[in-house]
């Protein structure tokens, strides 16, 4: 049978529909990638798709020619500065917390699971799909599409040991923050940090601010982007600079807050990275999967007590509680909404808590928890991925 790029691209949206309808099942406790990608597995080794199907799909070559750029140019726009800089101190803790991951990925993982799997698996830990993206490509290049299939499913099992150490954290550091009586007064103050006003640009009128204005804007803002990374700061990693450039376009306001969005474009990427996560079990044998489980809970173990030591030295210096701090630094294996959608279950769990205290409790988590992710998996994670891609192979 000839397989045409829309039975292709059926095939894949389809593996992921499965898998987020199985992970509603499960209330979200496993991921729908989980699920995605042993689907995908059992389609390889049933040889019931051919093993080009992501790339017949056409997703890998939007993906690669230009979803990246536009998904993190998508992503710096929706980075708050004011908010980053207002809670610097978890900024500070998790940026540390990386920093751990880092640090044992070279020394115990390396000793461990050998350098190849514990890179591979550290900028993912430390990030989610575009440090993915970042893995494979280079796994890809250097000729082992093997470690795509493992980075895969470092991917889609990791938010299943963070969000349980994060759960955990956080109910111990609420019950402690309500026994000092921080829920009892106004609670914690908010930060009034505003930087200046830099908006240089207009916004456009309704009628002129069409869906393809928007992709055009952030088109011109990825080339500018790429300008720079290769011929300006040449030490930069081009994802890195895609993700400054967004940063910066908000700031100006040539572009609004997350446009991909607006312009009906960002789950048509983000299948397209699914698509690259479908690809990367190709090549992986029943036996490769075998060969994984040791260095992929390993890795995630490794990686999430080198997150707790360097997190909770961080948080010791900027004055953090050890339960909070351990908490921001773990958002790196799920990222936001989750951070949310966390913040909101442990709140609504803890049942000793009156309706206004369940308030203040969730104003004093909440902003930490989703600045956490943006930190981790938004921002230091690409520039992490970028870093030590390079050095994996």
């Amino acid at each position: 049978m000839t397989w045409t790029p829309m039975m292709c691209f059926a095939v894949i949206a389809f593996a992921f529909v499965i898998g987020e309808f199985l992970s509603r099942l499960t209330k979200g406790y496993v991921s729908s990638m989980v699920f995605a990608c042993f689907i995908a597995m059992g389609l390889f080794w049933s040889g019931a798709v051919p093993a080009t199907i992501a790339v017949d799909s056409t997703l890998i070559t939007t993906l690669n020619s230009v979803g990246v750029g536009l998904i993190l140019v998508n992503m710096g726009t929706s980075i708050d500065i004011e908010t980053l800089l207002g809670e610097w101190k978890t900024v500070v803790v998790c940026c540390a917390g990386l920093v751990g991951i880092g640090i044992l990925a070279f020394t115990v993982g390396n000793v461990l699971f050998g350098k190849e799997y514990s890179l591979a698996a550290a900028p993912v830990v430390s990030g989610g799909v575009i440090a993915y993206q970042i893995v494979s490509e280079a796994a890809t290049v250097a000729g082992k599409p093997l470690f795509a299939g493992f980075a895969a499913l470092v991917l889609a099992f990791q938010s299943m040991f963070g969000m349980p150490v994060a759960s955990f954290c956080l109910k111990k550091e609420l019950m402690m923050a309500k026994a000092k009586g921080m829920f009892s007064g106004e609670g914690e103050k908010k930060s009034s940090f505003k930087l200046p006003e830099t908006n240089l640009f207009k916004n456009p009128s309704p009628a002129a601010d069409t869906n393809t204005l928007k992709f055009f804007k952030m088109a011109v803002v990825a080339v500018f982007g790429w300008f720079l990374s290769n011929y300006v700061f040449t030490f930069l990693n081009v994802n890195v600079m895609y993700l400054l450039v967004g940063i910066l376009a908000r700031k100006i306001n040539f572009l609004q807050k997350n446009p991909l969005n607006e312009a009906g474009g960002y789950g048509y990427i983000m299948l397209c990275l699914y698509g690259l996560t479908f690809n990367g079990f190709a090549t992986v044998s029943p036996t490769d999967a075998l060969g994984f489980i040791f260095p992929l809970f390993g890795t995630l173990i490794t990686g999430i007590i080198g997150i707790a030591i360097m997190s909770l030295i961080a948080g010791k210096v900027v004055g953090y509680n050890p339960y909070v701090s351990i908490a921001c630094g773990v958002t790196a294996l799920f990222g936001y909404p989750a951070t949310e959608i966390l913040s909101r279950e442990v709140v609504a769990s803890m049942t000793e808590f009156t309706p206004e205290e369940k308030e203040k409790a969730l104003n004093y988590i909440m902003p930490k928890m989703i600045v956490g992710g943006f930190t981790t998996v938004t921002i230091a994670s690409v520039i992490f991925a970028g870093i030590i891609a390079p050095m994996i192979f």
